[in-house]
């Protein structure tokens, strides 16, 4: 029986879980004038600078090259370096964006309104089921298909140390040859290898894709002065309409001893059949996350870790599957890995596009797939930053109607 038969099988036998083999797929391709997927990512016809203040329309600052450095005169008596980090994907930073005292004042603002666990999307998926990556289609889980499985599953990054023991605790491998066996997958239910998971996180927090507590800020409700400054110095920045600057999205983000966020993309695909997130809707799970453009603010140094990540920046071809394989997501064993590292420092600002711009429509076009990014673990000390997310909605009509 061949591994693709044995599959179909398998799905029917298996309540819930369905197995998967990697293909290669052929490249995408579209009309000239548009973002478009591409085998090495998204290729565009052209970057578009489009907009003014005060209309609606997206906004993309020129890089030039990496390296190059341009005076912001956006405040009186204050000007800022805009460097440019790199050009794929494109990422800038400006060293003291955020005074000291505005620094401080939004930790403050955290802490008075209190910290919670931070959360993925994957920690509000429904675990009764899940997929299990056969990769060689042998009809075996191997240690690392396992793992592989459990991190897209359950957002969970274990190691071979870690599998072995889930296996001896549940029973899962009755013949102790490290593979898993359709025989032996029946055994377990998803519910039951969902809960024994959280248990080991409670023990061990650190082996999850994010290890941090966060609070949400609301700038459109905002009459905070401090944060009012800071979103005009934004404005004038990105020179993105002021609407956008207020619907958007502040999280602060406090990252303990250990604390990590594996690597991950800020927004979504394009996708006609589910539209991007309302304030409503955003709980749900029925619609998609999309973030224009993120504006990472440092708001304290760190002794010793927590840089900023980007594992496939200046890549020539990107094959995601290849990346998930890899280990190299796991930014808490492979930060040492990253092509390039942005150091924390205290009032920085890293700034990235999510998305490139559909020179059709002069708005949201293709996510930039190179934006792959995370936070490396704090080895000594604690970080905080603010992520200022810029949110828009499929289209202009449906962005001036609100979120």
């Amino acid at each position: 029986m061949t591994g693709r038969a044995w599959l179909s099988i398998l799905v029917l036998m298996v309540d819930s879980l369905s197995f998967c083999i990697n293909e290669p797929t052929a490249e995408n391709k579209a009309p000239r004038g548009t973002c478009s997927k591409a085998v090495d990512g998204v290729h565009c016809d052209e970057n578009v600078v489009v907009g003014e203040p005060g209309q609606l329309e997206l906004t993309r600052l020129d890089g030039v090259e990496e390296g190059y450095v341009t005076s912001l005169d956006i405040e009186p008596g204050r000007s800022l370096q805009l460097k440019t980090l790199s050009m794929k994907p494109l990422v800038f930073e400006i060293v003291d964006f955020l005074t000291t005292s505005e620094s401080d004042h939004f930790i403050a603002l955290a802490n008075n309104i209190g910290l919670q666990t931070s959360k993925t999307h994957s920690d509000r998926a429904n675990k009764n089921s899940f997929t299990l990556f056969d990769q060689d289609g042998n009809r075996r889980l191997s240690l690392d298909e396992m793992k592989l499985t459990i991190e897209n599953s359950f957002d969970v990054y274990l190691d071979h140390e870690d599998i072995r023991k889930m296996y001896t605790d549940l029973d899962m491998d009755q013949d102790h040859d490290n593979e898993i066996t359709p025989d032996e997958i029946q055994k377990t239910s998803p519910a039951d290898m969902g809960e024994y998971l959280q248990k080991k996180m409670i023990q061990y927090p650190e082996k999850k894709s994010r290890f941090s507590e966060q609070v949400w800020l609301r700038p459109d409700f905002s009459t905070d002065e401090v944060f009012q400054h800071v979103q005009l110095r934004v404005q004038k920045l990105t020179k993105l309409p002021e609407t956008l600057i207020k619907r958007s999205h502040v999280q602060v983000v406090k990252y303990g001893l250990k604390g990590h966020y594996n690597a991950h993309l800020d927004s979504t695909p394009l996708n006609t059949k589910v539209p991007c997130c309302t304030e409503t809707t955003r709980w749900k799970g029925n619609c998609r996350i999309c973030r224009y453009m993120t504006i990472l603010f440092y708001l304290s140094d760190v002794e010793e870790g927590g840089e900023t990540a980007f594992p496939v920046a200046g890549n020539i071809t990107l094959d995601e599957e290849v990346l998930r394989s890899s280990g190299n997501i796991n930014l808490f064993r492979s930060c040492h890995k990253a092509n390039f590292k942005v150091p924390p420092k205290k009032g920085k600002a890293v700034i990235w596009y999510n998305h490139f711009i559909n020179p059709k429509t002069d708005w949201l076009g293709e996510v930039d797939r190179f934006t792959w990014h995370g936070g490396c673990p704090v080895v000594k000390g604690e970080k905080w930053i603010a992520n200022f997310w810029i949110r828009v909605m499929d289209t202009k009509e449906e962005t001036e109607k609100g979120f």
